[in-house]
């Protein structure tokens, strides 16, 4: 009830503010001269406009422009059209490896000449199907400037967590270099109990769990940006270490609380596994009036997995389970766009896009108590996908207000299976899209959007896994898996007002065919007869998704500077996520499986720049998901993250932060059934609950 009230009362503010523009007109103390707003859409932050955040990279100053929000382009085919809403000096970076919140990171604030931002269709040719664009411009200087930051987070039974990252860029005529170095350890502790309980939820068993682990990781990269004559040339490369472990120990008790056997699970992964990625792109004018870009890339990573589980119950013989995976991903791309000129009000692109990907899969399983191997379906599989596709789009000026894009992209790929699972299958997808924005007034825009995607498949859903957590849970690799496709319609309106505020919805509705979800995966003998039966990912026919986001940024200096002070600004993101497939097992209509229903995030900060403190805090809270499996139906919910933290920017050395976080506790409900779910019949109830300690950071930034 407390909930429904506050988002009544978001609604109430954001609609009374949209029907009062004039206020955003009217308040000009904060109003910055360097920021120009233009009819078109278009605007320009002067680094001015961010002086009162302090900020120590681009990433701070990028996540304090009114009503943006970084969109990192993930979950579809395509380099292409994984392409964000964020440039660095109008480029987008040609890798995969690094995602755009750590690219920007390591530009200090001190070197961002401007900010851009335009919010209309086909804002870049470099951004295909996004209406929102930002670009960040740096300095040309010959100067070596660079970032670092350096965080250690600790808990009582929580463990530690140092990290650092740094980064130096020097630039001598057209030619820039960058080097930059991240590392990150982490080791943890958990604890908390597991109850198993009939279907009755009277008590069986009660298990308690101890345990410690460790993930450590670094990466080394860099790159280069220069000119050849007419073309602007820009390589890239990444090197990656990764290594973990976890031992985890428990204690079995019965129902009346004596011990009946304990539990050793010791698990690696990866194991001083490397990656490494290579990309680069060259921008020249091979045509009149036309501008070229070729992108390549290649990575390619090791990634393994090992784990033991032993058991040992009072007068039963010893178990030992254990698992051992080796994967290899590859992945190539090759792309060329051309962008042509000279058409009045139109923009023309295309261009085509070859890639290849490439999946060697190997896992195995040995159980002692047997004495032999156990195989499962899909241990041994190699995955392998060639993919082409030429797309051509067009933008098309209607006027100052009014603009379209609208393009299509045509996929032809095949993928092929062999090892333990052979198949062979062909695809053909058209992907059209059409997006409208409509700038109604310098402060206010609309965007309307139809367009047909096809998600990205993940190799590792065609080859088996073992989660040894949940009682070696077999996630079997299913050959039949196809990508799946949806329709979507959507809208969004966003106004700006008091100069620094604004207000964001948006809406979508999706057709789905071929939804991914949780299936039964069947293993059968020579002669047709079942002999295990397994869940996987794979695809349930049609489905629904409908989406709802509100997004509130509001300066509060209109109502506490008549009081004394100036500087706070609270926050709202509310998420809404509805769907409805139906289900393979039972036949009957229900959420799509690992999809919260609602998630909203509250943040509230008071910026006192004369000081250079900053306070804050934030409250996060999320509803439960559901994994539908052929015999359990599984609630995970999380609890509620609060976070507050304090900022100093005058140190000498940088900015100091202070943070404490209450983490979000966790609960996992598994109903497991007599059979499948289809027979309603609960056979066991395994509660599991996790609690943590309050989490300290602390954390220094800075920039050269």
């Amino acid at each position: 009830m407390f909930g429904l009230k506050i988002r009544r009362a978001l609604l109430a503010t954001a609609a009374a503010i949209l029907s009062l523009p004039g206020v955003a007109h009217a308040n000009v103390d904060n109003a910055n001269a360097d920021m120009s707003v233009t009819p078109t859409g278009s605007r320009k932050f002067d680094p001015d406009f961010f002086t009162a955040y302090a900020p120590v990279t681009a990433l701070d100053m990028v996540r304090r422009i009114p009503g943006f929000s970084i969109d990192q382009g993930e979950g579809r085919r395509g380099f292409g059209e994984n392409a964000g809403n964020v440039l660095i000096d109008g480029d987008r970076p040609s890798t995969k490896s690094d995602d755009i919140l750590t690219i920007m990171s390591r530009i200090p604030a001190s070197q961002v000449a401007f900010i851009s931002l335009s919010e209309q269709a086909g804002a870049d040719s470099e951004t295909q199907g996004q209406g929102q664009v930002v670009n960040v411009v740096r300095k040309r200087t010959a100067k070596v400037n660079g970032t670092y930051e350096a965080t250690i987070v600790a808990g009582r039974r929580y463990g530690f967590q140092p990290s650092l990252n740094s980064s130096a860029t020097m630039r001598r005529g057209d030619t820039s270099y960058e080097v930059n170095f991240s590392s990150y350890s982490e080791r943890l502790r958990g604890f908390g109990p597991e109850d198993f309980k009939t279907g009755s939820a009277a008590l069986i068993e009660r298990r308690f769990y101890n345990g410690k682990g460790g993930n450590d990781h670094a990466a080394l990269g860099g790159a280069i940006k220069t000119r050849f004559g007419d073309a602007k040339i820009n390589l890239n490369g990444q090197l990656r270490w990764s290594d973990s472990f976890d031992i985890r120990k428990a204690e079995y008790f019965n129902s009346t609380g004596a011990d009946i056997g304990d539990e050793l699970l010791l698990s690696n992964g990866p194991i001083g596994d490397l990656s490494y990625e290579l990309g680069g792109d060259v921008e020249l004018s091979i045509l009149p009036k036309t501008n070229t870009k070729i992108v390549m890339l290649y990575r390619s990573a090791d990634e393994s997995y090992d784990s033991s589980i032993e058991t040992a119950r009072i007068a039963q013989p010893v178990s030992l389970f254990e698992t051992r995976s080796r994967n290899r991903p590859i992945e190539a791309v090759i792309r060329m766009q051309n962008d042509l000129g000279g058409f009045g009000r139109h923009a023309v692109q295309f261009g085509a896009e070859v890639a290849y990907n490439r999946l060697d899969a190997r896992f195995g399983v040995a159980n002692s108590v047997a004495g032999a191997v156990t195989n499962f379906p899909a241990s041994n599989v190699l995955v392998e996908e060639t993919r082409f596709e030429p797309f051509v789009s067009d933008v098309w000026t209607l006027g100052p207000a009014w603009k379209i894009e609208a393009g299509a992209i045509a996929e032809f790929s095949k993928l092929t299976l062999s090892g333990d699972s052979t198949a062979e299958r062909k695809f053909t997808f058209i992907k059209p899209r059409a997006i409208a924005t409509w700038t109604i007034s310098p402060q206010t825009t609309l965007e309307l959007r139809a367009e047909r995607q096809v998600a990205q498949l993940n190799f590792n859903e065609f080859a088996t896994s073992v989660d040894v957590t949940v009682g070696n849970q077999v996630d079997a690799g299913n050959a039949d898996l196809v990508p799946e496709k949806s329709t979507t319609l959507s809208a969004l309106v966003r106004h700006k007002f008091l100069d620094r505020g604004s207000i964001q919805f948006s809406g979508d509705y999706q057709l789905v065919s071929d939804t991914q979800d949780l299936v039964p995966i069947t293993v059968r003998d020579a002669r047709g007869n079942i002999t295990a039966q397994f869940d996987g990912t794979g695809n349930i026919g049609k489905g629904t998704k409908w989406n709802g986001e509100l997004e509130i940024t509001l300066p509060l200096d209109w109502l506490t500077k008549p009081i004394g002070f100036a500087g706070v600004e609270a926050r709202y993101v509310g998420h809404y996520h509805g769907s409805r497939v139906t289900d393979p097992v039972t036949g009957l209509n229900r959420r799509v499986s690992h999809r919260p229903l609602w998630h909203q995030q509250w943040d509230v900060r008071h910026d006192m720049a004369d000081l250079g403190l900053v306070f804050g805090a934030s409250f996060g809270v999320q509803d439960a998901n559901f994994d539908y499996f052929f015999n359990e139906k599984r609630r995970q919910q999380e609890g509620t993250r609060t976070t507050i933290f304090v900022e100093y920017s005058k140190f000498k050395l940088g900015t100091v932060r202070f943070e404490v976080t209450d983490m979000a506790g966790f609960r996992r409900d598994r109903f497991i059934y007599a059979g499948t779910r289809a027979s309603g019949t609960l056979g066991q109830i395994v509660n599991r609950e996790r609690k943590l300690d309050p989490l300290l950071q602390l954390s220094l930034s800075g920039k050269f």
